[in-house]
């Protein structure tokens, strides 16, 4: 059992998560938000670990799924404890709650309808780092043909007349596009509760343990991020066995918000040389020089220099013409999700970025 007293308790964590977020998984002030919450509301928190729960209970998934950098998005604690209630209204058992991916917002979004309905949150992502999309998390359950997708849809303004409520059962596939359109119709941005599956299937198909990895990192950071946020940049970076590309300029960002996903390129030059990352939601590639170095699920990560905070794809345009730290991690050295393990999963990210994947990481891939 993971304990969290105050929200210094925490930090790691939400940092850490970011780390692994790799351009996406939220923003941190969004996760701290959630985790200020989830404290005041019972005065601590706690994370069950996988040898704390049955094979056979039933978990969630809770998600925060659209586009970060969506001019409208509107989304509340509150909203993320109705999409959970939607599913037990369904009649749905719920007997734990499991993060998507680990990200600042993603690692901690269920923590509040944790605290308010009463079930428990596991660290048992369903992948150890950040994804774009609903079946990248979804740890594979797109290849079983007679899994029917239960997802739970609350989020968007009442204000501004885009409030969405919907109980969505389909393939993994049509539920998941859904989802993504009616994030878009609530502003950029809902809650979603999503595939009740046993916990041995997640033991054996998703990223048990990730979050205990994600604050191995961020304690590295919270050691050095106040004293010298440079240095911080540099050991998280090698405590995740990564690598470190160096300091370089962030000389331009396209970003655009299409089909409830941030999608663009950064050009940067780094030691004389340039370099180029694109990014959907999270970042997808890197090349020097038009040389492959990094290729998605690698962890491509940004650093702020005067923080020793990543930075994700959706705040990278406020640091044109300033340096950031540039490193990454091989995909061998995080614990991956099986949803990240199919070809198919990632053909519409070529597509919409007209860059190749699926050739330089099939060393993963499964038939």
């Amino acid at each position: 059992m993971i304990r969290f007293k105050e929200k210094e308790e925490v930090l790691p964590l939400i940092y850490g998560s970011a780390f692994y977020g790799g351009g996406g998984g939220g923003a941190i002030s969004d996760g701290i938000e959630i985790v200020d919450m989830a404290l005041k509301f019972k005065g601590e928190f706690t994370v069950l670990e996988p040898n704390e729960v049955d094979d056979e209970s039933i978990v969630v998934t809770v998600s925060a799924v659209g586009a970060p950098a969506a001019k409208e998005k509107y989304l509340k604690p509150s909203q993320v404890v109705r999409a959970v209630e939607l599913l037990l209204e369904a009649g749905i058992e719920v007997e734990g709650l499991i993060p998507p991916e680990v990200g600042a917002l993603n690692s901690v979004f269920s923590w509040v309808a944790s605290s308010v309905l009463d079930i428990p949150v596991v660290d048992m992502p369903c992948d150890g780092r950040a994804h774009p999309t609903g079946v990248m998390g979804s740890m594979g359950l797109h290849r079983n043909p007679s899994y029917m997708s239960i997802q739970a849809v609350a989020g968007g303004n009442p204000a501004k007349n885009k409030y969405v409520e919907a109980l969505i059962t389909s393939s993994l596939e049509i539920s998941s596009r859904l989802v993504r359109r009616i994030s878009e119709e609530a502003g950029g941005l809902v809650a979603v509760a999503r595939n009740p599956i046993t916990a041995g299937f997640v033991k054996s198909h998703g990223a048990p343990n990730a979050l205990k990895k994600a604050i191995e990192v961020g304690e590295v950071i919270v050691k050095y991020f106040r004293e010298n946020p440079v240095e911080a940049g540099y050991k998280a970076i090698e405590k995740a066995e990564g690598e470190v590309v160096g300091r370089c300029l962030l000389k331009n960002v396209a970003l655009e918000t299409r089909g409830g996903f941030d999608l663009g390129k950064a050009e940067l030059t780094c030691d004389s040389s340039e370099t180029l990352i694109t990014f959907f939601n999270e970042y997808m590639t890197l090349d020097i020089q038009n040389n492959r170095v990094a290729t998605f699920p690698d962890l491509i990560v940004t650093t702020d220099l005067n923080t020793g905070i990543p930075i994700t794809s959706a705040d990278l345009p406020h640091y044109i013409g300033r340096e950031v730290l540039l490193g990454y991690v091989d995909r061998r050295k995080i614990i991956l999700g099986d949803g990240l393990k199919y070809e198919e999963v990632y053909r519409d990210l070529e597509k919409n970025l007209n860059i190749r994947i699926v050739d330089y990481i099939r060393d993963i891939l499964q038939g």
